[in-house]
C-alpha cells in the first residue's frame, strides 16, 4: 500500500530547519514495523500542498499499532505540525511498493479526471483522510520529460528532495 502525506510549511524562512528536520523524521517512520520504505518530493509549480512524502506501508493496521502512535500521525510532527498546513493523509491501493524516483527524475501526481499523456498508475483510496478518492502516479527517469506537463490543471510535477529510503532488514 501506498502512504501519501501532502503539506505545506507556512514558515518558508525555516526551510533547512523543517528539511533536516523532515529526513530524521523518515528515518524514525522506518523504524516502525509495517513502513518498509520512504521518499520525499517537492512540487515544481505553485501547489497548496506542494511537499509529498510517499510511504510504502503492509497495510492500514500499521496506524493502529503502538509504534505508530508513539512516534508517528500528527502527533509525531512535535513542533513542526503548527508550522504545516493543507496537510492531507492518504492510504492507496494499486500499488504495493513505492517506485523509486532518480534524483534527477520526477514523480508525477495526476488526479482523476486530468489528461497526462504517461502510461499512469492508478490508486484508490483505503484510508486516513481520503481527500481523494483516486489518483494516478507515474514515474519519469529525467525531470525534462515532464516540463511539458507543468502547469496543467489536475497534474502536479515533482521533483525528489530524498533518495529513496528503505527500512532496515
Amino acid at each position: 500500500m501506498i502512504y501519501m502525506v501532502e503539506m505545506a510549511l507556512d514558515q518558508p524562512q525555516m526551510r533547512a530547519e523543517w528539511d533536516a528536520w523532515y529526513l530524521q523524521h523518515m528515518k524514525v517512520l522506518l523504524s516502525i514495523p509495517g513502513i518498509e520504505a520512504s521518499q520525499r518530493f517537492e512540487s515544481l509549480s505553485p501547489h497548496p500542498s506542494p511537499f509529498v512524502a510517499i510511504h510504502q506501508v503492509s497495510g492500514p493496521q500499521v496506524f493502529a499499532s503502538a509504534p505508530y502512535r508513539a512516534k508517528a500521525g500528527p502527533g509525531g510532527t512535535g513542533e513542526w505540525r503548527n508550522r504545516m498546513s493543507h496537510w492531507h493523509r492518504n492510504l492507496f491501493t494499486g500499488l504495493d511498493a513505492t517506485p523509486e524516483v532518480p534524483p534527477a527524475g520526477a514523480l508525477v501526481v495526476v488526479e482523476e479526471g486530468a489528461e497526462a499523456p504517461l502510461p499512469l498508475l492508478w490508486l484508490d483510496a483505503a484510508g486516513l483522510d481520503r481527500s481523494v478518492e483516486r489518483r494516478a502516479i507515474a514515474v519519469l527517469a529525467r525531470r525534462e520529460e515532464a516540463e511539458r506537463l507543468k502547469g496543467r490543471p489536475g497534474v502536479r510535477v515533482l521533483k525528489p528532495l530524498t533518495a529513496r529510503l528503505v527500512a532496515p532488514a
